[in-house]
């Protein structure tokens, strides 16, 4: 059987939200996919009831009168980020908790999302900041926007043993590999020792997690010959989608994300 950690992890990668409301029709848990449809952290979420700040869509409203049965309702209804599917089921039989499951429509609107204008303001500034060069706020501006972190995870090793301009050599291949699976609206820059950033604009979390998996793949195909010696390089990364309210500011999104990738490479240096 599938474990609930995993469980949630698939659903939120999947844009699928999931909250267990309680009796009094307040959440008693949801998963940040969730939060995400209605555009709240989770925190926030916690205690509110679906019927109010909690519900996906205006539409769930329509089936408030009906809460108490013990038969599956759906409905499809325009929310705060789309267009939306519901459905309300008993988590098990006889149970007054109650399990909504959101997934999110197939249409996107027209035009797409956009980021708030103070974050995109934001966002400019340290894009410029971080390449030293002015950013378009048309391209930056459109929603989702993913954060991808990428690190050479030998990189201590290789400065080890062959210094630091093996260590130059493999960096300046990886960046090659980055400007090859880069779209034109992504940015990529270098981010601490051996990081690189790239932020995707219109971009989901299972798009990114896609995008870190194409530049995976290419720089396995990586390998330079050090003192009679084949180098190869592998890399960690780590992608997330950005949401203003819950992450606050993209540098600290960017911070938490390399702090993340930082850990990941500590534990198999361990």
């Amino acid at each position: 059987m599938i474990e609930e950690s995993t469980l949630r992890a698939v659903l939120d990668l999947m844009d699928i939200g999931m909250a267990i409301v309680d009796t009094d029709r307040r959440v008693e848990w949801c998963n940040v996919a969730y939060a995400d449809l209605v555009n709240r952290s989770v925190d926030e979420l916690t205690g509110v009831s679906i019927f109010e700040d909690a519900r996906p869509c205006d539409e769930l409203t329509q089936l408030e009168s009906e809460w108490g049965t013990d038969r599956m309702l759906t409905l499809s209804g325009q929310g705060p980020v789309g267009p939306v599917d519901v459905s309300v089921r008993p988590v098990g039989q006889g149970s007054a908790d109650r399990l909504v499951v959101v997934r999110r429509g197939l249409v996107r609107p027209m035009g797409g999302r956009r980021l708030p204008d103070e974050v995109v303001e934001e966002l400019c500034a340290f894009v410029t900041e971080m390449t030293g060069h002015a950013a378009d706020p048309a391209v930056l501006a459109t929603a989702p926007l993913s954060i991808l972190m990428v690190m050479i995870a030998e990189g201590e090793g290789i400065r080890a043993a062959h210094g630091e301009t093996a260590v130059e050599d493999v960096l300046r291949q990886v960046a090659q590999a980055l400007v090859l699976q880069k779209r034109k609206a992504d940015v990529i820059a270098r981010y601490r020792e051996g990081q690189f950033l790239v932020l995707a604009p219109d971009t989901s979390r299972v798009g990114a997690s896609m995008l870190a998996e194409r530049i995976r793949r290419s720089v396995a195909g990586i390998e330079l010959q050090y003192g009679g010696e084949r180098l190869r390089a592998t890399v960690l990364t780590f992608a997330a989608e950005y949401r203003p309210r819950m992450d606050g500011s993209v540098r600290d999104a960017v911070e938490k994300a390399s702090s993340h990738l930082q850990s990941q490479a500590f534990q198999i240096v361990s």
